[in-house]
């Protein structure tokens, strides 16, 4: 059966496959995973997610912080602002860009 564009659907699978790409590239970029954790919301569904900044034909955009492993939970702050953008269908990187947080500046100067 033939479908016409405006039958086709979204891949449902993309926002996942998307975050889980965002989440991956960044902690590559920092050093692995013995160095580096992304933050928490990297881990969730990407559904209302707030380090989902935007999603359109561009594709994902997500800006979040990162830092050692245990940062969060050990209250820790950041030491990385990341913004990864992945395709629309969630299967490759366009631009990624990742920043040091520098002790006592101003967090989000990345996204300002």
């Amino acid at each position: 059966m033939l479908t016409s564009p405006a039958m086709a659907q979204e891949d449902p699978l993309a926002p996942k496959r998307a975050i889980n790409l965002a989440r991956s590239s960044a902690a590559a970029a920092n050093g692995g995973l013995r160095l580096y954790h992304p933050a928490s919301c990297m881990f969730k569904n990407p559904t209302n997610n707030p380090c989902l900044a935007q999603q359109d034909g561009n594709g994902f955009e997500f800006k979040f912080q990162g830092g050692p492993p245990g940062w969060e939970v050990l209250g820790l702050p950041a030491t990385v602002e990341s913004m990864v953008l992945v395709s629309p269908d969630g299967k490759s990187v366009i631009q990624e860009l990742h920043q040091a947080i520098e002790a006592g500046s101003n967090e989000g100067e990345l996204f300002n």
